[in-house]
C-alpha cells in the first residue's frame, strides 16, 4: 500500500534527520508548550477561531511530545494506524478536519491534530486549517530558540 510506504519513508528520514542533530549538536524535540508558559486564567484566552497557518510556526505540543520530532515525523511505531488511515484520507482528496492550536507570539503549539500535522508535512503543505486560540505571551520567546525546519 502506497501509504505504508510513505510511513515508512517518514519515519525513516525522521531518524536520519535526528541522527545529523545529534551529530550537530541539535534539539530535534518538539516544544513543550508546559515549558514555555502555564495557561493563562480563561479570560486571558481569546478564541480566534478557523485559521489558516502556516506550518512552519507550528513548533511544540501541549502534551505530544514524545510521539512526533520538531518536523513532525513520527517517533514510534504505534503511530503508524492512525498516521496512515489519515494518510489514505488525504491521499484520495478528502480534506482532514481542523486541528486545534494555541498561539503564544508568533508560534503555535498543538493541542489535537498531531497525526494531522505529520501527515500534511508529508505531504509537503504548507499550511493547515486550524481553530487557534492565542494566549498571551508571558515571555517573549527569541526566534534564535524556535527550531526552524
Amino acid at each position: 500500500m502506497v501509504v505504508q510506504r510513505h510511513f515508512d519513508r517518514v519515519l525513516r528520514h525522521g531518524w536520519v534527520a535526528r541522527l545529523i542533530d545529534s551529530l550537530l549538536g541539535r534539539s530535534s524535540a518538539l516544544l513543550c508548550l508546559a515549558d514555555i508558559q502555564a495557561p493563562p486564567p480563561p479570560d486571558a484566552e481569546e478564541i480566534l477561531g478557523l485559521q489558516t497557518v502556516p506550518l512552519a510556526q507550528i513548533c511544540g505540543s501541549e502534551g505530544r511530545v514524545h510521539d512526533f520530532d520538531r518536523r513532525f515525523a513520527p517517533l514510534h511505531e504505534h503511530i503508524r494506524e492512525r498516521w496512515v488511515t489519515l494518510a489514505a484520507m488525504r491521499n484520495e482528496g478528502h480534506p482532514l478536519t481542523p486541528v486545534e492550536l494555541v498561539q503564544v507570539g508568533d508560534s503555535y503549539y498543538i493541542l489535537d491534530g498531531h497525526h494531522r500535522i505529520s501527515v500534511a508535512r508529508a505531504f509537503n503543505d504548507d499550511t493547515i486549517e486550524s481553530y487557534v486560540t492565542r494566549w498571551p505571551a508571558a515571555v517573549q520567546i527569541p526566534d534564535s530558540q524556535i527550531p526552524r525546519l
